[in-house]
Order: C-alpha cells, then structure tokens, then sequence
C-alpha cells in the first residue's frame, strides 16, 4: 500500500513538474513575441509602402484624337477599293489593375469615320458618327513610377448613331474636242441599278478585334495607336440585290486611331 501511495505522489510531482516547464517555455515564447511586436515600426513600413506608389485598384480618364479609316475588301468581282480618309475621337476609360503589370481597360470612344469608296465607275465619300467600345487586356512594363509602356489585345463592338454619303464624282464618257474623255459629275438616280448613293448601309453596327500601344508618364499623361478590325461583313444590304457586284464582295471596316489623353491615379 505505501508503494502505491508513493508511485501516485511521484506522478503527480512530475505531471506538476512538467506542466510548470512547458507553461514556462510558452511565457518565453510569448515574451519574445512581444519584444518583436513591439520593435516592429509599422509607421516606416506604411511609408514605404506609400514611397512605391503602388497603382489604384480602379482608375480612370479622358483622351482624344483622331483616326483614319477605310474597308478591307475580298471576294470581288468587279473593281471596288476604299481610301483612308481622316476623322476625330473623343472617349474615356475605366482601368483595373489586376497586378503591377496586367490591367483591364474597358473604353467608350465616340468616332466620326470617313473614307472613299469606289466601285466601277463611282467614287462616294462616306461618313459616319458612332461609338466603339473596346475592352483591352494590357500588360505593362518599365517604372511604374517615372512611366512605362502598356500594350495588349481585346475585343470591340462598334454602334452607328448616324451616317450619309455624298456623290464625289462617277466618270462619264463626255468626248471632249481633243478626242479625250474626262469625269463629270453626275448625281445616281435611285431608279440606277447599282445604288451607290445607299452606300450609307455599309456602315452598319459591327464587332471585331483590336490591339493598343503606348506610354504612360508619370504625371499622368497618356499617347496610345489603336487598330481595329471588324470581324463582320457588312456589306449585308446588297445580298438581296440579284447581280448587283457589291453583293459578292466581303467588307470589313478597319481604323487607325491615335490618342493623347490623361488618367487620374
């Protein structure tokens, strides 16, 4: 019986003994906690993390510039061709730095495009006034405090608030005293076969792709070249017109565009 007595008393003494060691071991290590904690300078880090200027989350800004424009033509029979003419932008964007140096920029870019469209014997002068808005997947590289380069890819949709057209000329063989013929303007009857002067359908809405590069300083300033490409037929109007040349013919819109603007950070 006394042994059994002195075994529970020696354990006791241990499990006792060995509590106050760990308990112990922890007060050390919560000590030594609270002497790092209290060393470390959260004002210091706070400024350096202002120092490195780290980009907002959302951002944003105005641009403007102009453009020039014309249609990528395929697919025709017959002689047709379209000529770059110049037209303005004005817009704004959202930006969201999803990192440092990958963003997400949705625009809205209203445009008046103009361009030359000739077909057999007619040149037209059209123009529009719309919107495009692009959404563009940048990447950026360089100091992001004292500037950088920021360029990427995406997709774009573009909507027609307006559009006319006006007849430049259409040759007409007018033999003149010296035997040689030169243009004359004529206007194109409606009751004309091939209605050029409705050439304002070829600037319906469409949608493609487009890519973006340019610089940003570190005030803020803003010089970016944009081209888009419509991914869209739309020379639709003419495939109900039997024979009529256009309708065998693919256009697609396409516009260079350059911009200087400013993003408040």
């Amino acid at each position: 019986m006394k042994k059994i007595v002195c075994l529970l008393i020696a354990a006791t003494m241990a499990i006792s003994v060995s509590a106050q060691v760990k308990d112990q071991k922890l007060q050390q290590a919560l000590d030594e906690v609270k002497v790092q904690f209290q060393e470390f300078d959260t004002e210091r880090l706070l400024d350096s993390l202002d120092q490195e200027k780290l980009p907002k989350l959302v951002s944003g800004g105005l641009f403007g510039g102009g453009n020039v424009s014309n249609f990528i033509i395929t697919r025709n029979h017959v002689p047709m061709s379209s000529y770059m003419r110049i037209g303005a932008e004005l817009g704004g964007f959202l930006d969201f730095a999803i990192t440092k140096h990958f963003a997400i920029q949705p625009q809205v870019i209203l445009t008046a495009q103009q361009n030359y469209f000739a077909a057999t014997d007619t040149t037209n002068r059209l123009w529009s006034f719309g919107v495009d808005i692009p959404i563009y997947f940048l990447g950026r590289f360089g100091n992001m405090e004292k500037g950088y380069i920021q360029f990427g890819g995406g997709v774009f949709s573009h909507f027609t608030f307006a559009s006319n057209v006006q007849d430049k000329y259409q040759n007409v063989d007018k033999t003149q005293s010296s035997g040689t013929s030169s243009p004359a303007p004529r206007h194109i009857a409606l009751e004309d076969p091939y209605d050029y002067s409705r050439l304002y359908s070829l600037h319906n809405n469409h949608f493609g792709v487009c890519v973006m590069v340019g610089y940003e300083c570190a005030f803020g300033m803003i010089i970016n070249a944009q081209y888009k490409v419509s991914l869209s037929d739309i020379a639709g109007f003419y495939t109900e017109m039997k024979g009529n040349p256009v309708a065998d013919a693919l256009i697609y819109p396409q516009s260079i565009s350059l911009h200087i603007g400013y993003r408040w950070k």
